[in-house]
C-alpha cells in the first residue's frame, strides 16, 4: 500500500526537558490531523507510523536577490567599470566553490552536457578527450542551499568585496541592512 501523509505538525523538541511542544502555528494543523485520524480509525485502534525529520529551511528569494546584486558589483569592480570580462556568473562560481557548493568532475560523452544541465546548476567543459568524450565540471547552485548556507555564502561575498577594497555606498547600505538582527 502506498504511504499517505495525513499531515505535517510543526513541533519543537526541548532536550533539557525531553518534551515536544506543538508550535503556535501548528495548533490548527494538530486539530485537523486528529480529526483525520478519527475519520480513518472508525472507532477502532489505528496503527500509524510517525516520521520525525528536522526542519531545513531553503534559502529565501531575498537572499538570492542580494547575492546577485553583490556579485554584479563584484564583477563590475573586477572589470574596472568596463563591460565584458568577468561576469557575475564567474564570480558566483568562484564564491560557490569557496563556500561549500558541491562540485563534481565527470568524464562523459561529448553530447551529454545538455542532459547534465537538468541535474546541475552549472556545467562547464574542462577538457576535450579522445573518443568523443570530455571532462566537465558540474556545480550544484545555491538553490539547494539552506538559509544558513546562503548566509555563509553572502557573508563570504561581503568579505571578498572588502578584501577587494570595494567602497561602493550601495554595498555599505546592503551590509547595514544585512547586519540588522
Amino acid at each position: 500500500m502506498a504511504s499517505r501523509v495525513i499531515g505535517r505538525l510543526p513541533v519543537v523538541y526541548y532536550p533539557q526537558t525531553g518534551k515536544l511542544e506543538v508550535e503556535n502555528a501548528g495548533e490548527f494543523v494538530e486539530r485537523q490531523i486528529y480529526q483525520r485520524l478519527d475519520e480513518l480509525a472508525h472507532g477502532q485502534p489505528l496503527h500509524i507510523t510517525l516520521t520525525v525529520e528536522p526542519v531545513n529551511k531553503a534559502r529565501s528569494t531575498a537572499q538570492n536577490s542580494l547575492m546577485w546584486a553583490l556579485l554584479t558589483i563584484m564583477a563590475d569592480h573586477y572589470n574596472g567599470g568596463r563591460t565584458g570580462g568577468v561576469t557575475p556568473e564567474d564570480c558566483y562560481l568562484e564564491m560557490l566553490e569557496k563556500y561549500g557548493a558541491k562540485v563534481d568532475y565527470l568524464e562523459i560523452p561529448a553530447g551529454a552536457q545538455d542532459i547534465l544541465r537538468g541535474c546541475y546548476r552549472l556545467v562547464h567543459l574542462v577538457e576535450i578527450l579522445d573518443n568523443n568524450r570530455c571532462t566537465v565540471k558540474c556545480t550544484q547552485g545555491s538553490s539547494t542551499f539552506t538559509t544558513q548556507e546562503m548566509k555563509n555564502l553572502i557573508d563570504g561575498i561581503f568579505d571578498r568585496l572588502a578584501e577587494m577594497g570595494v567602497s561602493d555606498p550601495l554595498v555599505t547600505a546592503y551590509w547595514q541592512e544585512w547586519s540588522e538582527p
